[in-house]
């Protein structure tokens, strides 16, 4: 009797110890609030911050997301590579200033969707169907001169004289520019933020809005601009906050988009160009979510696994009792 005791014991402690690794493996790229952290392993990453528009909260998101389909922890892409993550991604990273979200990407991602974190589906008569928002494809991986209406070839050359000289008007930014051989003075987006501009029109395609933004040199406590320092951002006029951005989206024209795939598009070849296919990549209603009840992906799949394996040690549990009886 004690060896069938004993038998059952370490079969029911195998059981449980792949659940626990297995619950370690599905949340391996989240941290106790369930926001991304880097995979074990990533030890080099560029810090990008979101400033999220106050229209894009609702009652049924009150935090951002970030999606990406290439690189390390890529979520699923339309191709079938990259991860088990779906649509819309991970939840950022809250910063200490209100509306501002961060992530810590790994550097091998060509390009980012900020979103707010809201699986809107495919029912167009559904309510969470308009709510889910989501921004323009944003490359990060660097831009050059053409690649941005934000950046023209005055800036690059302003740039491009401190760059060789001093470095003064680069201000805490230097080290993101480089030369390109191909398409020389370049600046990479480590700590910038993206910024929806309520004054663009959105792009509408059958009722699903994309929000137009684009990369701003971040200052801290929510300041921003076009310049590498704030003082050359404020003499351009071009030195915001965050806390100017509208509570309401702004009464714009909205010009139809291009017919739009629901899915994520593959990466452009062109690493420099800040112009990609916009894309709406939605899946089954209560994959991705919020914190207000609805299943994070991560999570479902920790569920699964586990349902599988207590299943299993069920059945274990059951058959012994049947041949030992």
């Amino acid at each position: 009797m004690t060896k069938k005791l004993i038998s059952l014991l370490l079969a029911l402690v195998l059981v449980f110890s792949m659940a626990s690794l297995a619950v370690i493996s599905a949340s391996a790229a989240l941290d106790s609030n369930g926001r991304y952290v880097p995979s074990e392993g990533i030890t080099e990453t560029s810090r990008y911050y979101f400033a999220m528009p106050k229209y894009w909260y609702s009652e049924y998101t009150d935090t951002a997301g970030i999606y990406w389909w290439d690189g390390s922890d890529a979520c699923g892409a339309v191709d079938g590579s990259g991860g088990t993550t779906s649509w819309p991604g991970y939840k950022a990273q809250v910063s200490d200033v209100e509306d501002v979200y961060y992530v810590d990407c790994p550097s091998d991602v060509s390009t980012v969707i900020w979103n707010n974190f809201v699986n809107g589906g495919e029912d167009k008569e559904a309510p969470i169907y308009t709510i889910a928002a989501q921004g323009n494809n944003a490359p990060v991986e660097y831009y050059s001169d053409g690649d941005s209406d934000l950046y023209p070839t005055e800036f690059f050359e302003a740039m491009q004289e401190s760059y060789d000289g001093d470095k003064a008007a680069l201000g805490d930014f230097a080290d993101n520019f480089f030369e390109d051989p191909e398409y020389g003075l370049s600046f990479t987006m480590d700590n910038m933020i993206f910024v929806i501009d309520p004054e663009l029109t959105s792009e509408n395609f059958e009722g699903k809005m994309t929000y137009v933004g684009d990369w701003n040199f971040y200052f801290g406590e929510g300041w921003y601009g076009t310049y590498p320092t704030k003082e050359a951002s404020e003499a351009a006029g071009t030195l915001k906050n965050v806390n100017d951005q509208p509570t309401t989206l702004p009464s714009v024209p909205v010009t139809p988009g291009e017919p739009t795939a629901t899915t994520v598009p593959a990466p452009s070849p062109d690493a420099t160009s800040a112009v990609g296919s916009d894309s709406t990549p939605d899946t089954t209603p209560g994959q991705g979510g919020t914190d207000n009840g609805a299943i994070p992906t991560g999570d479902v799949s920790t569920a699964l696994i586990l349902f599988v394996l207590l299943a299993a040690a069920s059945g274990a549990i059951v058959l012994t009792r049947k041949k030992f009886n």
